[in-house]
């Protein structure tokens, strides 16, 4: 069977190319002379998607037979033997370097069926160098999985690994770590998000082919952008999720490599949302649309790169592969070639109007949005990437430590949502100073509301958190620190009043103008503009988190604590007390030994919960894993893991994290505003919003005539 998996995969690479093929044959003889051509690419691409789901199902199926003669199955099945253990059984096909390879390599197949289908009945120019491009990026992943044996998900098993009977001699499995609930879903969801980001590329590099500088391959996949934007972030998420409760160390986010290559494309592709935006309504940023939809596509490249090429030490990579390195280097800088060769030659056709009067315009905010997105995910790709680099270059052959991008993305992340949050309250080209008044007076006056109680909590917990956690950091230090804990606190308050605002001024203005009540007027105003909807939660959710971000990683409370194994007896971490109740040693039917802790918690003498903080040996992998317990508090998690015990004591490492529910739920809170600006209208509503961007790109237009005029 695995050879006839690597045959799936041989006939997908031709079909490819095939398909590219008869695009661009198509292409040349025209649109009535290469109709025939052109169908057959289209329908090839269909049969390449038919291939991966085949290869997916037969890898598939082989994890639930424990076929142990697929090398990828020996190294990667689950041991699990929890109600889970089918689920995990499936997310073992997405566990290793190959199978998540055909995962993604199979989900960019879906994406472009899906384009193929939406436009076989048209087969335009533009559609189809689209299709031609995604072709081309689909065959260099199978070029990935045919040519590199690291990379080949059907590569059969040693003789020495199987016995007479088929079962397996070595011990090998899952990396235990995996085997949890948020890792079935992970890998899915950047998986999407990759692929999907494939698509406004292939459009823009279409857009530079047949030289049509029109809004039209924005509006073709101005939907499936946000739908994998959406579920890069949920991909992330989801990490953070995981990495908060497996790991053991009481975080979410480490600036480590693996987990940056998921953050910058969708940094740049916040930017390239927001340009789409322009490009819709006002006929601009046009090159910046083109630029960062070629920049997002290397970007997701480069995190395979890291993944994949070994150059970059990180507990997530992969081993080297030298096929792997050279093939996805060739496919970053061919992406960028291909974006900036096409500004280049095409630079007329995008030549947008992006014209601004002043800093007080919605087009300077969008400007300043695509800078710092730009600018960000470059300054992060680039210590990402630093220790792999001669030592000629800044920073060259050196690890940064997390307190290094902390330095970076703190002040640029309150800057960004700043201007995120003013952004909606300006005016195309230049808003007056007395409109800008009217506009920002009642958020100002929210926020200062809003800033009340998170000032207080700052000042009276979070302050003396930093202090005794670092007592002998400089007084200038200290102070830096808690500056920008306030401003961040300021102006993730007035990212939420701005949004509140917007909806409440709304609904006013358009009860008292059509008679309407508050509520219905509100509601008509959410339902019916909903991406203007969508937009304004989604910046109420960045608001939420950015008051989650200052507390849960500013004002951290680490402390190591020793609980004798008595009942009843106790240890004191900060203000909360834990009451040893019980130890349980179980071993499970596989072999796997776990202990668990019973902890009951109090703070200033009230009960707050039980904790169950314990350890997981694995029989097979021979690892130990930390299953942290978490008791949350409104304004705080206590978190504790269960680090060993001996002599009768335990030891626990705590951890309370202050705001740390403002960070989920504000999440949750961007994901629902995208899904809402996602969610499809009807075709009157969507009849009007085109006209309506139609007439906004036509009044752009007339104003730059009248001002060279």
């Amino acid at each position: 069977m695995t050879s006839f998996g690597n045959l799936l995969l041989a006939l997908g690479l031709a079909g490819a190319i095939a398909s590219v093929l008869a695009l661009l044959w198509g292409d040349r003889l025209g649109k009535k002379d290469g109709e025939r051509a052109t169908n057959v690419g289209y329908l090839v691409t269909f049969g390449v998607a038919i291939l991966l789901t085949i290869s997916l199902g037969l890898l598939l199926v082989a994890f639930f037979r424990n076929d142990f003669t697929f090398q990828y199955v020996a190294e990667n099945h689950s041991t699990d033997v929890s109600s889970l253990a089918w689920l995990f059984k499936i997310s073992a096909v997405w566990a290793g370097r190959e199978g998540s390879l055909l995962l993604w390599a199979w989900m960019l197949s879906l994406f472009g069926s899906w384009f193929a289908y939406k436009r076989l009945d048209v087969t335009d120019r533009l559609s189809n160098m689209g299709l031609m491009v995604v072709n081309v990026v689909q065959a260099l992943f199978f070029a990935a999985m045919l040519f590199s044996n690291p990379n080949d998900p059907f590569k059969a098993s040693p003789a020495e690994w199987l016995g007479p009977n088929g079962q397996l001699l070595i011990s090998s499995a899952m990396n235990p770590l995996l085997q949890h609930w948020a890792m079935i879903l992970h890998p899915p969801t950047l998986f999407i998000g990759y692929a999907g980001l494939t698509l406004p590329f292939a459009l823009a590099v279409a857009a530079i082919i047949v030289n049509d500088g029109s809004r039209d391959w924005v509006d073709l996949i101005g939907r499936e952008t946000v739908f994998a934007w959406l579920f890069l972030g949920m991909g992330i998420g989801l990490g953070a999720v995981w990495a908060y409760v497996v790991l053991g160390w009481g975080g979410y986010w480490a600036w480590d490599p693996v987990e940056n290559a998921s953050l910058l494309p969708w940094l740049t592709g916040v930017g390239l949302l927001h340009s789409f935006t322009v490009y819709r309504r006002r006929d601009g940023f046009k090159k910046w649309a083109i630029s960062l939809a070629g920049v997002t596509f290397a970007l997701v490249i480069l995190g395979t790169f890291i993944t994949r090429s070994g150059i970059v030490q990180s507990v997530h990579a992969f081993d080297k592969d030298p096929f792997s390195l050279y093939l996805f280097l060739f496919m970053i800088l061919g992406a960028l070639a291909v974006t900036i060769g096409g500004m280049l030659w095409r630079g007329q056709t995008f030549a947008g109007h992006d014209e601004f009067e002043s800093l007080t315009a919605k087009e300077a905010a969008y400007y300043f949005n695509n800078v710092l997105m730009l600018v960000a995910a470059i300054l992060v790709a680039y210590l990402t990437v630093s220790s792999a680099l001669p030592r000629f270059f800044p920073g060259g052959g050196q690890n940064f430590s997390a307190a290094t991008y902390d330095a970076v993305a703190r002040p640029v992340g309150i800057l960004y949502v700043l201007i995120l949050a003013f952004c909606p309250l300006l005016s195309w080209r230049k808003t007056e100073g007395a409109t800008l008044w009217e506009r920002v007076r009642w958020p100002l006056v929210s926020t200062a509301i809003l800033s009340i109680p998170l000032l207080a909590e700052w000042y009276f917990n979070l302050r003396p958190i930093y202090a005794a956690q670092n007592p002998t950091a400089p007084a200038l230090v200290s102070a830096m620190h808690n500056i920008e804990a306030v401003v961040g606190l300021v102006v993730g308050a007035f990212a939420i009043s701005t949004a509140i605002f917007l909806f409440v001024d709304g609904a006013r203005k358009r009860a008292a103008s059509r008679g309407e009540g508050f509520g219905t007027a509100l509601w008509q105003i959410m339902s019916k503009a909903r991406s203007q909807t969508g937009g304004y939660i989604t910046h109420l959710g960045v608001g939420i988190i950015l008051i989650g971000l200052v507390g849960s990683a500013m004002f951290v409370r680490d402390i190591k604590i020793q609980v004798p194994a008595t009942p009843g007896a106790s240890a004191k971490a900060g203000e909360y007390t834990f009451v040893f109740q019980k130890v349980e040693n179980n071993t499970l039917p596989n072999g796997d030994q776990e202990t668990k802790a019973y902890f009951a918690v109090t703070r200033n003498g009230k009960s707050i919960g039980t904790l169950t903080p314990g350890q997981l040996a694995y029989a097979v992998q021979g690892q130990t894993r930390l299953n942290a317990s978490v008791v949350s508090e409104p304004l705080r998690d206590v978190f504790v893991a269960l680090e060993g015990q001996q002599n009768n004591q335990l030891s626990l490492n705590v951890k309370i994290n202050p705001l740390i529910w403002f960070t989920w739920i504000g999440f949750a809170i961007l994901l629902l505003g995208t899904t809402v600006a996602l969610w499809p209208r009807g075709a009157k509503a969507r009849e009007l919003a085109t006209s309506e961007s139609r007439a906004g790109s036509r009044s752009a237009k007339a104003n730059t005539k009248a001002a060279v005029g």
